[in-house]
């Protein structure tokens, strides 16, 4: 099924919560998370994360630290599991271990990049106003620490995914770090200094899109793979959109990108790449599987035109709103 949405009234998806949706995580196809705006505080300047055990059916609201809502930066939510998760407006980053009956601060200052998590803990990018560092907090207790040599001067775009970790600034520099047991290990960059990075995996598989050349609305984009040696391209996605998200599971890739006034999903990797959502308005961020067919994906957010929350059961053929 494709969809074709012309934005053109404010419209917001809510349910009974009464949050407006501005990121999810989603840990299976019926368990997730979304953070937003609070529209029943009386300053209406209240952060809100509420949850789900029924895919969506029903929410139940959830305690929050105090977060800014940002001018420029994204609030964000991402969990590994029921218990381990973390919350963010750029500048403060908040941990829990126990489903958010408790919440940690970060205990430093210094933007809020990538976030992650290995088989230990949570993985975060902070930039500190002179470098972006990876650090690593264990998952029950303990404070963050800096993951030695996993560092870049300036301010650096993170990516972060099971085992792999990117930090580039455009132009200057793309470094990449693979995890072993014994620990990180730089290899060759799946990219070049002029090109974004996003990281996936498929069992021990890594992928990499690798996004550049950036026109009006649209960008040059290829999927490259590396089984244990250096990443090869094996795939090229539609250049529509600027790109602003990616996936990867053992059904489908998934690339959201966006650009004149509209937002895409393109799907791919086999003979040829479907664009299966294309909607008006703003962009779709958080895009990820939660397994081998679910993906979900947040389409603008407080403040813009819409703030919506998207899932797909089938691997991204189909694509529904979820009602927060």
């Amino acid at each position: 099924m494709s969809i074709l949405l012309v934005g053109t009234t404010a419209s917001v998806a809510q349910a009974d919560t009464g949050v407006v949706p501005a990121s999810t995580s989603w840990v299976s196809a019926d368990r997730g998370w979304v953070l937003g705006v609070d529209t029943l505080c009386p300053t209406a300047k209240c952060t809100q994360l509420v949850r789900t055990l029924d895919g969506g059916t029903t929410w139940t609201r959830v305690k929050t630290p105090a977060l800014s809502i940002p001018e420029t930066d994204r609030l964000r939510v991402v969990f590994a599991n029921d218990a381990a998760g973390m919350v963010t407006d750029g500048e403060q980053l908040f941990v829990t271990s126990n489903g958010g009956t408790r919440w940690e601060p970060l205990g430093m200052k210094g933007t809020v990049g990538a976030l992650g998590f290995d088989n230990n803990g949570f993985l975060a990018v902070i930039y500190d106003g002179t470098s972006s560092r990876l650090f690593h907090r264990e998952l029950w207790f303990g404070s963050w620490q800096p993951v030695p040599g996993v560092e870049v001067k300036g301010r650096a775009f993170g990516e972060i995914a099971q085992g792999q970790v990117s930090l580039s600034t455009f132009g200057v520099e793309n470094r990449y770090w693979t995890r072993s047991p014994a620990g990180w290990f730089e290899e060759a960059a799946p990219c070049d200094i002029f090109s974004a990075t996003q990281l996936g995996n498929v069992g021990t598989d890594r992928y990499a899109l690798c996004s550049f050349d950036p026109g009006f609305g649209n960008m040059t984009k290829e999927l490259r793979k590396s089984d244990g040696g250096p990443f090869k391209t094996i795939s090229t996605p539609p250049r529509e959109g600027i790109t602003t998200g990616f996936a990867i599971s053992p059904e489908a890739a998934l690339v959201a990108a966006t650009g004149r006034d509209w937002s895409f999903v393109h799907r791919g990797p086999g003979e040829k790449w479907d664009t299966l959502l294309t909607l008006g308005g703003p962009p779709f961020e958080d895009l990820a599987f939660s397994d081998a067919k679910h993906a979900t994906l947040v389409r603008g957010g407080p403040g813009q035109e819409f703030a919506e929350v998207y899932r797909t059961d089938d691997a991204g053929l189909n694509w529904k709103v979820v009602k927060i």
